[in-house]
């Protein structure tokens, strides 16, 4: 069996376990006692094979799977959906990911043996009701009828393709302060690798920086034309290693703040600042700082390691998109919740297959082609969504690996090119049908 496979077969043990019980209970010992329809390992798995129909007819679909000639009510599964502690489904995609992470036979995409890792927040759509409102905010206009949103904040591995670390919050919220509680905490998953952090203009932050300095955690930020705007404009080649000094003006917005200390520990420090030219008439360029040594990442790999950050955005798209994030079973913010960290362990094990074929067949895919080819993440998700209950509830082994093998037979024959440096014309206002020829639904 791929490793992979034997991945997800942990994972099948993990959600059977007693361990993955107490904390479905979240403390509560009265809840999940009784042998019931819906025990905890019932509802994972109806959660991981949810395809946005009607509640009536996905679970009228897991329960012929599952549990033949037997059936559950509406009322009676979200009732046990409500006692289900969402936190089970973070504790399952990062069992998931350690076990990704500490496989010394796995051989991990990196940049110069750098993890290049992405954060960054998006806006989550859900139903407007007083109860998420009240939970997670209103995003609309001033004036504007209520609309509630949540604030997705992810830590990604841009070259693996894995969602490392989710967190919901409020809408709005505060992206920086999200982002380094993820990255202090990212070691229990990737274990000693060594990573790199890229972030966009919204991330830059003083305080950030010397943080991640003291803590020898290398990053890469791309800078707003006003941030440091006195060290930009004195840039004369680039690649600098530039002095930036902690003025009043510049210590007098954090004071009072939990960030006065670390602001008020130096008088300067030093940031290496890169100018990037976006064309070859050298008339458009970015920033990017950076604490990366100069021997180990020349100027010239930094267009390619910033460039890999918008993997994260397209992370995102695919979870929206192909996964349908935002298509829930209920409006209550646990179930939302349930939603939500269980679709983004749907992601990570798709990717793990698709990385596995991908490994498996990479002479194949680079070299019997005109582009580079790989496998079709639509198509993955796809077959994934159909068949991956099957493998999940087969009991005997030798059959469940038999149905591992189909499984991976089938989506290694679906592979598409890899074009790079493509671009296509906005449409962007443009009148067009609610179905389109070029973006069908994978499930």
């Amino acid at each position: 069996m791929r490793k992979s496979g034997s991945r997800i077969k942990c994972d099948v043990g993990r959600i059977h376990s007693e361990l993955f019980t107490e904390l479905c209970r979240n403390g509560n010992p009265n809840v999940f006692v009784r042998n019931r329809k819906m025990p905890p390992d019932d509802l994972a798995f109806s959660m991981i094979n949810r395809k946005g129909l009607t509640l009536k007819l996905e679970l009228r679909g897991y329960m012929n799977i599952s549990h033949p000639g037997t059936q559950i009510s509406k009322p009676g599964y979200l009732k046990q959906r409500m006692k289900l502690n969402p936190e089970a489904f973070v504790d399952l995609y990062q069992f998931h990911n350690r076990n990704f992470y500490s496989d010394s036979d796995t051989e991990l995409y990196t940049f110069n043996g750098f993890l290049v890792l992405a954060v960054d927040g998006s806006d989550i759509n859900i139903p407007t009701t007083p109860e998420t409102l009240a939970a997670y905010g209103d995003a609309s206009i001033k004036g504007r009828k209520p609309c509630a949103q949540i604030g997705l904040g992810c830590l990604y591995d841009t070259l693996n393709r894995m969602i490392l670390d989710a967190s919901i919050c409020k809408t709005k919220f505060n992206e920086k302060a999200v982002a380094e509680a993820q990255i202090a905490a990212v070691r229990k998953t990737i274990g000693d690798h060594p990573f790199i952090v890229t972030m966009d203009r919204g991330y830059p932050s003083t305080p950030w920086f010397l943080r991640m300095i003291d803590n020898k955690t290398y990053f890469l930020a791309r800078l707003k034309s006003s941030d440091f705007k006195v060290e930009q404009q004195s840039l004369s080649s680039d690649d600098e290693d530039v002095e930036i000094h902690l003025t009043k003006s510049r210590r007098n917005h954090y004071l009072g703040t939990s960030d006065e200390a670390i602001i008020m520990s130096r008088e300067s420090f030093t940031l290496r600042m890169v100018r990037v030219w976006l064309d070859e008439e050298h008339t458009a360029y970015e920033i990017l700082a950076t604490n990366l040594p100069r021997d180990l990442f020349p100027a010239e790999n930094f267009c390619e390691i910033y460039h890999l950050r918008w993997r994260i955005e397209t992370a995102y798209q695919t979870l929206k998109d192909r996964l349908q994030l935002e298509n829930f079973t209920g409006t209550k913010p646990i179930l939302l919740a349930q939603d939500i960290y269980s679709t983004i362990y749907v992601s990570n094990i798709a990717e793990d297959i698709a990385r596995d074929i991908e490994q498996e067949q990479a002479d194949h895919l680079k070299n019997d082609y005109k582009h580079r080819m790989a496998v079709n993440r639509t198509l993955c998700i796809g077959l994934l969504k159909s068949d991956l209950i099957y493998i999940l509830l087969e009991k005997d082994p030798k059959k469940q690996e038999e149905l591992f093998q189909i499984l991976y037979d089938e989506i290694s024959e679906n592979i598409v090119p890899v074009r790079s440096d493509r671009h296509f014309h906005r449409t962007k206002g443009q009148l067009a049908g609610n179905y389109s020829n070029t973006h069908k639904r994978s499930y």
